[in-house]
């Protein structure tokens, strides 16, 4: 293969025998390997996708990490536990909440990083999840306190609804809107 930095732009064949030929060696053959050797610098041509999956769906191209990598016939395996499993384990290390649960650094593989999207079916909410009584119920025309505005906006960074958030702070809707905005609490 020619200088791939000189490549200005990459097709899905020459992106993906470039990946067979350079990082399957190095063992990154799978999208979380993939976002590893990037997060430690490790190098990629000038121009080449750093979200080959993406850039590829993008142009109907995309066929999957396993043939991305050179192994096509490779079935998926079930990535992550069920939920009970995942539950239990979050549980045993001491996790307390979704920021913990964020923050997690020696979380395990095969817990997922959104257990609220992955679970769905299954999803009840963080309490739940966790078994904590992380969510007490509010006694009515409640007013929030810098600890509430700090859960709010990282449960709106988690993408929960702001109806949601407004329901069980007992606040309104228009109230949650402007701390996402930055408007009430801004310097929080």
């Amino acid at each position: 293969m020619e200088n791939p930095d000189k490549i200005l732009k990459w097709s899905y064949r020459l992106a993906s025998e470039w990946a067979q030929e350079y990082l399957v060696p190095k063992s990154v053959n799978s999208s979380r390997k993939f976002d590893a050797y990037k997060k430690n610098e490790k190098y990629l041509p000038l121009h080449y996708p750093r979200r080959p999956d993406d850039y590829f769906r993008y142009r109907g191209t995309w066929k999957g990490w396993s043939d991305f990598f050179g192994f096509p016939e490779h079935k998926p395996v079930k990535r992550f536990v069920d939920y009970s499993t995942a539950s239990r384990v979050a549980r045993e290390n001491g996790i307390r909440n979704s920021r913990e649960y964020k923050e997690w650094e020696d979380k395990p593989y095969n817990l997922p990083k959104r257990p609220d999207q992955y679970y769905k079916e299954h999803w009840q909410g963080w309490d739940k999840f966790l078994g904590t009584n992380y969510y007490v119920p509010r006694t009515r025309n409640a007013k929030l306190n810098e600890e509430d505005v700090k859960i709010i906006k990282h449960q709106l960074g988690m993408g929960v609804p702001g109806a949601a958030l407004a329901r069980y702070f007992n606040v309104s809707e228009m109230q949650i809107s402007r701390i996402k905005k930055g408007e009430n609490w801004g310097n929080i």
